[in-house]
């Protein structure tokens, strides 16, 4: 989680400038800055640090994709001249910039836009950690921005690799799913370790009525409303895309990108889930900690009960009355240890025999 006193104070340096303004919002981490532009098609795959790769003299029969993958967000040196290149206007570039915002999306004429957050859940510490990757589709060209070094796109380099991949046939749409399919696989994950940890939760209760789970309830709690608010704007974004039969989305690939669609729509399910199971715990601790406050408030009316007319003849013999002629009695004082003990005993056994001892 994100220090909120920092955040506000890079906000602050925004502060007087006009929208659209290219100022890096977040942490910054030195000397993770790079740029790797990949170009593609089922020919071919041609990685480099620049944008001058000569593919002129390469014989193609299909169009090239161009996939940029741009490492560090506060390098204006690497950055610049990719922005360069882009159609977007001035305020998606500033969001790109802007890491402490939710995830959001955007479309226009040529181009759809894409922020999202790649989210780890630390199980034992409570706690998790998020890192923002910004997409942009234009077409023939895929854009990704990370805060730092990452692997979660390691597995894309695999299927660039394969000359007869999807990724390097079905064009800079199917990279774009791709990528949002790596993303979306994590947030299927990060469920069911979620769902995995509320089952140990309960487990860890049964048998234990001193064990609270108020603290970890309440973890969970604030992760899974900042879980949701991430992944809600990703459906939008890709029903949009599905719904305005947009021209970046080839026929062929609205298949994956509805089949993304699902999985989100999975998570969204899940978590609203957790969120029924988190409330019922809660209320599981609650219930057992009034049975058990109900137990010490029973034990107590019966010692009361037991009591109370012992204390009474105790209060009657405890006067200073002068004309109590049994005080004189040879056998009184026994007599009324016997009265006191029958009592008791008596009020013992009813209780015993109602069950409530």
């Amino acid at each position: 989680m994100k220090n909120s006193r920092d955040s506000l104070t890079r906000r602050s340096k925004k502060k007087g400038l006009p929208p659209g303004s290219l100022v890096h919002i977040g942490s910054i981490f030195p000397g993770e800055k790079g740029l790797v532009c990949h170009r593609y098609n089922s020919d071919f795959w041609l990685k480099d640090k620049t944008f001058g790769s000569d593919i002129s003299s390469i014989q193609k029969d299909q169009p090239v994709t161009t996939w940029m993958e741009i490492t560090g967000l506060s390098e204006n040196q690497v950055l610049e001249p990719v922005f360069s290149r882009l159609h977007v206007n001035a305020l998606i570039l500033e969001d790109i910039l802007n890491t402490d915002q939710n995830a959001k999306t955007d479309t226009g004429e040529k181009w759809a836009f894409f922020i999202l957050k790649n989210i780890k859940w630390n199980s034992r510490e409570l706690s998790w950690s998020t890192e923002q990757i910004s997409l942009i589709l234009e077409p023939d060209t895929v854009v990704s921005f990370a805060e730092k070094k990452t692997d979660l796109l390691q597995p894309v380099y695999g299927l660039l690799e394969v000359s007869g991949s999807k990724i390097r046939t079905h064009g800079a749409d199917f990279t774009l799913y791709t990528l949002l399919d790596l993303l979306v696989d994590g947030y299927l994950e990060t469920c069911e370790n979620l769902e995995i940890q509320i089952e140990d939760l309960e487990l860890s209760m049964e048998g234990k009525p001193e064990y609270d789970p108020t603290p970890t309830i309440h973890q969970i709690r604030k992760f899974q409303i900042y879980f949701r608010h991430q992944v809600l704007p990703v459906r939008d974004g890709i029903n949009k895309l599905l719904k305005d039969l947009d021209p970046l989305i080839s026929s062929d690939d609205r298949p994956y990108f509805q089949d993304i669609l699902d999985h989100i729509n999975q998570i969204i399910s899940q978590l609203d889930q957790i969120r029924d199971n988190l409330a019922s715990i809660r209320e599981l601790y609650l219930t057992q900690l009034n049975i058990g406050m109900n137990k010490v408030i029973q034990l107590l009316t019966v010692v009361s009960f037991i009591f109370i007319p012992i204390t009474f003849i105790a209060g009657i013999y405890g006067m200073n009355f002068k004309n109590m002629p049994e005080l004189d009695w040879k056998y009184g004082y026994f007599i009324l240890l016997g009265v006191i003990a029958l009592i008791g005993f008596g009020s013992y056994l009813f209780f015993r025999r109602k069950r409530w001892m």
